[in-house]
């Protein structure tokens, strides 16, 4: 898939919503791993929607806490938000309101401080639906042709699931598709490298599943 490909497509918009064929996905993820723009796109797609999910969550107790001061007191901190971003929340909301909940499907992002707690980021899932979580290995590996391993690990240090990747697409932002049938509970991202023969951790981030009524 070339870039034009991309724009042309929507790719970025179809991928965080699951509307492209496997097909069409592997091609995407291919070039997303080369291409710098769609990288950056796909990161800030995905930040918007952790960032909306969060908004709605907390705007209708921030709207009754601030009744007192005036119904509008709890937008003063939008106004500095920049008009790009304004624009994209407006359309983005306009899009996906109008769509059913269950035809979108969730992102988050392990990297948005915003949301993190003692217990890493807090996913409030849907049950029964499948999720992603995009997240960055920090440091990035030297080593382009090493391979890391990913582990998904329960409060036990059980692995739940697990993941192969080679160093050279870890430099850029790593997806993981977690199943429908995923738990609830702590669970830690842990990155392994396997240059060396044996694993070596480069990362670990915690985030914590709940399922939302």
């Amino acid at each position: 898939m070339e870039h034009n490909d991309a724009v042309r497509l929507q790719a970025v918009e179809k991928y965080i919503l699951g509307e492209l064929s496997p097909a069409v996905r592997d091609e995407f993820e291919t070039h997303y791993f080369d291409c710098a723009v769609c990288s950056f796109n796909l990161r800030a797609g995905v930040a918007f929607a952790a960032g909306t999910r969060q908004l709605f969550a907390e705007a209708p107790a921030r709207v009754r806490r601030e009744h007192s001061a005036g119904w509008f007191s709890w937008l003063r901190p939008m106004i500095a938000v920049p008009v790009m971003a304004v624009l994209l929340f407006v359309i983005g909301y306009q899009y996906v309101s109008s769509r059913s909940s269950s035809e979108v499907e969730a992102w988050y992002s392990l990297s948005d401080s915003s949301v993190h707690g003692s217990s890493g980021t807090r996913i409030e899932a849907r049950r029964g639906q499948g999720f992603h979580i995009l997240f960055d290995v920090l440091p990035a590996p030297q080593n382009p042709n090493a391979t890391l391993l990913v582990e998904v690990q329960d409060v036990a240090g059980r692995t739940v699931l697990r993941k192969s990747v080679s160093a050279l697409l870890a430099q850029k932002s790593l997806i993981l598709d977690l199943p429908a049938d995923f738990k609830e509970g702590e669970y830690k991202v842990v990155v392994f490298d396997l240059a060396s023969g044996s694993p070596v951790r480069l990362e670990q981030l915690t985030f914590t599943v709940a399922f939302s009524s």
